[in-house]
């Protein structure tokens, strides 16, 4: 699979987090390119507002892949858009 493809679809789900289309929801089971996975979505404190997260996760036997985004939604009203890179130097996953 072309991690690509995960990636534009992360974007998608946070862009509807974003504009309220999509709230949090856990171990919900969507397709992309003929491949399953587990979409969670989760709000979280954060010193600067709260934060977002849009999870991806894939689980096989013994190997699993976790593909996020983020974004902080500051109290005046602004949103940090966050890599997947900048959340693994917060702890998430």
């Amino acid at each position: 699979m072309n991690e690509s493809s995960i990636y534009v679809k992360l974007e998608f789900l946070r862009d509807q987090f974003i504009n309220g289309k999509l709230k949090p929801c856990v171990d919900i089971e969507i397709e992309i390119d003929g491949q399953m996975f587990t979409q969670n979505i989760w709000l979280e404190p954060h010193e600067l507002g709260n934060l977002g997260v849009v999870m991806l996760a894939t689980q096989k036997l013994f190997i699993s892949h976790n593909y996020c985004l983020g974004v902080i939604q500051a109290s005046d009203g602004t949103n940090e858009l966050l890599s997947n890179e900048e959340l693994w130097e917060i702890g998430i996953p």
